[in-house]
């Protein structure tokens, strides 16, 4: 292709780097070729009457489409009720289970508590008994 040709289809293609810069080189031929093959083209002699008989003769495969009515609509929207139903009893759900995990924990804390003091007071008794008094 000569210089004239490509100035005449688009943009050209300068490389200023070196052949092992290959994918971006690769890249802008490709946006080259993109580029000109996108570029504006005036439509052939005689598009717009040829379009214009062929819909004139489909005038009457014109399909009418009515109102969905009762039922009907209300199917169309029964499915989108459903789905946003199930995400809110999943996440009720989800809530229900923190919940009882957050009362397990708390018991086992207050057991841990209760057990922790139960030991110190033995501890305490032990070392009274010994006849070393801490202070409370």
């Amino acid at each position: 292709m000569s210089d004239q040709e490509k100035r005449a289809d688009g943009p050209e293609l300068v490389s200023e780097g070196t052949p092992s810069e290959g994918i971006a080189v690769k890249l802008a031929e490709f946006e080259l070729h993109l580029a000109r093959a996108m570029r504006p083209v005036d439509a052939p002699e005689g598009f717009a009457s040829r379009v214009m008989e062929r819909t004139a003769g489909s005038a009457q495969k014109i399909v009418i489409m009515r109102p969905r009515s009762g039922l009907l609509r209300m199917q169309a929207w029964m499915g989108g009720a459903v789905a946003a139903a199930l995400a809110l009893g999943m996440f009720g759900a989800e809530q229900i289970h923190q919940h009882r995990e957050q009362a397990r924990a708390d018991q086992q804390f207050a057991l841990a508590v209760r057990v922790t003091d139960h030991a110190l007071d033995q501890t305490r008794e032990q070392l009274q008994h010994a006849g070393l008094n801490l202070g409370e």
